[in-house]
């Protein structure tokens, strides 16, 4: 099952069309493929992939099916060998010698079959036993982590934190299938609404607006967050601090690096949570998060705790695990360095008029917020904000559902996490823990 969860997700991140690349793939491979284009996010905080990252899974989750299917003797479709001609003749960039080795081995198969693009290829193979097994063979995961380890102690992790991570890991299924898993039904916005700005999470995010006082208003003045809003996302991320996930970090990040969709990304994930153990002198037992590897309170990949992770407290650590100002501070940081504005909020929800064009309830469609009043747009409450800012008009439940006006700082609240829905949820979260 690892190869068959590697490629497909690989396909859709390359943005191949998938109900023309599905064609001539098996059925439960198809279903794969066009699954993906649908698949659930690993949570917060996740960077776009890099051009490199993509071309280099793309590259191995194409050898990995060949690899997979010459194994058993199958027959490969013609658009896996027109992959392998492509990453020829770019001269295997991003591949490792043992996936240009089955490519190679695809490629100089030409017996009869059906022709694909590119000279001599064909979709026909020969019993598995004419290719050399070491080209069949795939990495196992103590290989893996011994490339880890010289990795890692290259970049200065000691040899003492590697052992006491390393040593003995094993494969966690778990964390394959929750990559895996298919919600079985899409959440509508109402929906999410009513679980996540519930009236006990406003309830309680009064109780900690109040509790924590002097603490938010040292944070909201050195980085410009409104204290209920920094609130509001510490509530939706780990309903003020209990729901932190219980999954062992480097645990799940060797999982994914070795055998999940993106290898890449999570192999970069895994490096900055090895650092993590040596630079906060942390064990990896206490390095807990969700099972795709988000740490602590903030949610943080290894990667954002490296960069943007704040000692307030003055302990001499970055504990966002337990120390609520280093969490505080650390999530209004990261705000902060996305651009957040302190002059302006969030946005506001709007009435339309009854011809407003659905295509302009886009992000992509900016306009000042006056213009948009003389298109008809009004508050619900209160005032729309300033005339001169930019705004736009979202409809998060599609056409008919409510509207919003948003403003740039919602932008910077989908730079912690990518959906509109939870966007719009943190801007009425914050709006309700602030009101009087």
């Amino acid at each position: 099952m690892r190869l068959l969860r590697q490629f497909p997700g690989i396909a859709a991140c390359c943005l191949l069309a998938a109900n023309a690349y599905a064609a001539g793939l098996s059925e439960s491979e198809a279903r794969f493929v066009k699954a993906e284009l649908s698949a659930p996010s690993y949570g917060a905080l996740f960077e776009e992939p890099s051009a490199e990252d993509l071309l280099r899974d793309h590259a191995h989750a194409v050898a990995a099916l060949i690899r997979a299917r010459l194994s058993t003797g199958e027959s490969l479709p013609p658009q896996l060998l027109s992959e392998a001609k492509h990453l020829q003749r770019a001269r295997y960039q991003f591949m490792d010698r043992k996936d240009r080795a089955v490519v190679d081995a695809a490629l100089a198969l030409r017996l009869g079959g059906f022709s694909v693009p590119g000279p001599g290829l064909t979709a026909t193979l020969p019993p598995p036993a004419a290719i050399p097994p070491e080209i069949l063979a795939e990495e196992d995961f103590p290989a893996f982590l011994q490339g880890v380890r010289a990795e890692a102690a290259k970049e200065g992790v000691p040899g003492a934190v590697l052992d006491e991570a390393l040593t003995g890991l094993t494969v966690d299924q778990r964390v394959l299938d929750a990559e895996n898993s298919q919600p079985e039904h899409t959440i509508t916005f109402e929906e999410y609404l009513g679980r996540v700005v519930s009236e006990k999470r406003v309830a309680g995010g009064k109780a900690m607006l109040a509790e924590h006082a002097g603490l938010l208003d040292r944070a909201s003045s050195t980085y410009g967050l409104t204290p209920a809003f920094l609130v509001a996302i510490w509530g939706m991320e780990s309903n003020y601090g209990p729901n932190q996930g219980s999954w062992l970090v480097i645990r799940s990040l060797a999982t994914l690096a070795f055998a999940g969709k993106r290898p890449s990304f999570f192999r970069k994930e895994l490096m900055a949570a090895l650092h993590i153990l040596a630079d906060e002198g942390m064990s990896s037992r206490d390095l807990k998060g969700s099972w795709a590897g988000a740490m602590g309170q903030p949610q943080f990949m290894p990667s954002t705790f490296r960069r943007l992770a704040v000692d307030f407290d003055g302990d001499g650590r970055r504990d966002i695990w337990k120390s609520v100002p280093d969490v505080l501070a650390s999530m209004a940081n990261y705000l902060a360095k996305a651009g957040w504005d302190p002059k302006t909020g969030w946005g506001a929800e709007v009435s339309l008029p009854a011809d407003f064009p659905q295509a302009s309830a886009n992000l992509s469609v900016v306009k000042s917020v006056a213009d948009w009043q003389a298109a008809g747009v009004r508050a619900l409450a209160g005032a729309l904000p300033a005339g001169t800012l930019s705004a736009s008009i979202i409809r998060p439940s599609g056409p008919g559902g409510r509207a919003f006006l948003v403003l740039p700082n919602f932008r910077v609240v989908m730079r912690y996490n990518n959906s509109q829905y939870y966007a719009t949820a943190g801007g009425l979260l914050a709006d309700r823990v602030g009101a009087p």
